[in-house]
């Protein structure tokens, strides 16, 4: 009978297991169909939020997949389409092919097409710093422009070695009526077109990461594009998203998105909307005492007072004065806003110690809340310390030259008070040493998410290096200075003590500042700082991400508490693997390519940390070794 009643049950078990199941797909497919990544286009993969279909991915990032060569292409204004090399999801960016050339000519095919590349800006996609475009076949006008037309720009050694132009051709493409310049991509206006016309250049090609130390036949051709983060998924009914949104036309595009409900935020990171963290506000009581007392004493009191202040407030209107016209002379073409001092206490409470977020060598930052909801970060310089005002100053005047994604951006100032502000946005994920060794330290960072923090970096410091209009020495480079946004993307920060680089000048000399464990030793001696001194400083960072050590830790034994020198003695007795942070070899599925990758990335830190300045790499090589890095990894 036993054995009767088991085999009775065992149809409904399967039934129910079936059924629960089933229900469990329903539901995966409830919270997933807004999300769905399209299917492959020959061999390449597309992964979301880029779109081939209607159907798949977000249309607002959409490719073209051609139903005849099963090849990718990206499809521009005006008419001009280029194919897909390659595609990179991990660090959001892609390389297309530049556009072929019209037969016997030095003409490119969107020159009559297109005027050359056009993206349309009210859509995710720019062209990144990354690129180093050669304009061919160009009017003789350009040789009075901003650009390198001259006869030792690098697109001469393009035309006559790299392989990629016959002969004949080459010709055509620069010559002394019609000559070839350079120019590195990613800034405004290029950073969304090259623009291509009759009157100007017929032709364009893009070398990405160029390291002119290398021979030109190995130079990599294409023109890179990054997109941005992903909004809320597209849906067309409430059954597309899940309870805390509401399925609801955005306000960019008309597009039907999954737009999250009151007292939550999209989070891309996670692909899900997330409750905000507010604190409440705190309340405010004003008590008024009225009291009349008509004395003479009291008069005189009060004309004192007066007095004084008028003094006073005359002083610091001209100091107000005085600091503000000399940011104006030394920002530039882009004066950063100014803030009144009442704007300032307000979005910080008054300075209130619940807003407090940090203190460096600089001074204090609170967080704070404009008042059309902007969170952002005020720095302000140390009370009586005359340096810090200065190296607040001189932040804002570096922020105000440069535009970088993975630099801090500044979104004003204020000079009315004593002590300078500087307002610039809030990142709200806290600072690589944080989450390395600091408070949030739990959350363990994935070696992707590291490489992708350590390619960021390096992006931003090879921008001020070499992308920026005057180069800029950061001379503090350090963990507690990368902060990471909510999809750990790396913002540096901290410039109050950078330098901008005289032109001529190999080195900019000045008194040795900078912080323990990551200065550079021949900057400590002989004071002369170069690019170099970053590269150390990078190094060392490099070294905290592979190991989660402390760059200073008097834990360790008294000949390790340096890291840098502690991993350096490692390395000369063949025992260095040992120094890696031992969770990423075990939650890493631990493959060749992984190793390897591991490897490479601590030969690039040792590199950076050769104690002569002209062994170390540049910045822009650094970049190109972490690309390589990362395809390695993303090959696994």
């Amino acid at each position: 009978m036993q054995m009767i009643a088991e085999s009775n049950m065992r149809p409904c078990f399967h039934f129910c297991y079936s059924y629960t199941f089933l229900l469990l797909l329903l539901h995966l497919a409830h919270h997933t169909t807004s999300q769905k990544t399209c299917p492959n286009c020959g061999s390449m993969q597309v992964p979301y939020p880029l779109s081939t279909h209607p159907s798949c991915g977000d249309p607002y990032y959409k490719l073209r997949c051609d139903s005849h060569s099963q090849k990718l292409y990206f499809d521009t204004l005006n008419g001009s389409s280029y194919l897909l090399l390659r595609i990179m999801p991990s660090i959001q960016r892609m390389v297309v092919e530049p556009s072929p050339w019209l037969p016997g000519s030095c003409v490119t095919q969107d020159m009559p097409r297109s005027n050359g590349i056009w993206l349309n800006q009210s859509l995710p996609f720019n062209i990144t710093s990354s690129n180093t475009v050669f304009l061919l076949n160009c009017s003789p006008r350009l040789l009075v422009s901003p650009l390198n037309c001259t006869s030792s720009s690098v697109c001469h050694r393009y035309l006559g070695s790299s392989g990629h132009v016959d002969t004949k051709r080459a010709l055509e493409c620069a010559s002394a009526l019609h000559p070839c310049c350079t120019f590195l991509a990613g800034g405004i206006p290029s950073a969304y077109r090259i623009r291509l016309h009759d009157s100007g250049c017929k032709a364009f090609r893009s070398i990405l990461h160029l390291n002119q130390d290398k021979p030109p036949n190995q130079w990599e051709e294409g023109l890179e594009i990054q997109w941005a983060a992903p909004p809320e998924p597209v849906c067309k009914t409430q059954t597309d998203c899940s309870g805390d949104s509401t399925c609801s036309p955005s306000a960019t595009n008309g597009l039907f998105r999954c737009l999250c409900n009151g007292g939550h935020r999209w989070d891309p990171f996670v692909t899900r909307c997330v409750r905000y963290e507010r604190k409440p506000k705190w309340k405010t009581s004003l008590v008024v005492s009225i009291g009349v007392v008509v004395t003479f004493f009291s008069i005189v009191v009060v004309l004192t007072i007066i007095t004084k202040s008028r003094k006073v407030s005359t002083f610091r209107d001209n100091k107000a004065k005085e600091r503000e016209d000399k940011l104006k002379s030394s920002a530039g073409e882009k004066p950063c806003r100014m803030f009144q001092l009442k704007e300032v206490k307000k979005a910080t409470n008054g300075f209130s110690q619940q807003r407090f977020l940090g203190s460096g060598g600089f001074g204090e930052v609170y967080k704070g809340e404009l008042q059309d909801g902007t969170l952002v970060a005020v720095k302000k310089a140390r009370v009586g310390n005359l340096k810090s005002t200065e190296q607040v100053l001189n932040e804002v005047a570096i922020l105000s030259q440069v535009n970088h994604k993975n630099l801090v951006r500044l979104l004003g100032c204020c000079v009315e008070s004593e002590l300078p502000f500087m307002i610039y946005e809030y990142i709200s994920n806290g600072t690589l040493y944080d989450h390395l060794h600091g408070r949030y330290c739990s959350n363990f960072l994935s070696w992707k998410t590291r490489l992708k923090v350590a390619f960021q970096t390096a992006e931003a410091l090879a921008y001020l290096h070499s992308a920026a209009h005057t180069p800029i020495y950061h001379r503090d480079v350090k963990s507690t200075n990368i902060l990471l946004d909510d999809d750990f993307n790396a913002k540096v920060s901290d410039f109050g003590l950078s330098r901008l680089a005289s032109p001529g000048l190999s080195h900019v000399s000045t008194c040795a500042q900078g912080t323990l464990g990551y200065l550079d030793p021949e900057y400590y001696r002989n004071y002369q700082l170069t690019d170099k001194s970053d590269v150390y400083s990078y190094g060392v960072v490099l070294l905290e991400l592979l190991t989660s050590q402390k760059a200073i830790d008097f834990n360790r034994d008294e000949d390790d508490v340096n890291l840098a020198i502690h991993v350096n003695q490692r390395a000369s007795n063949g025992t260095i693997m040992e120094l890696v942070d031992q969770r990423l070899l075990s939650v890493e599925t631990l493959g060749d390519k992984i190793f390897t990758s591991m490897k490479l990335f601590l030969e690039l830190a040792l590199e950076c940390l050769r104690e002569k300045k002209g062994e170390r790499p540049n910045m822009k090589d650094i970049v190109q070794r972490l690309l390589c890095i990362i395809r390695i990894v993303e090959q696994e």
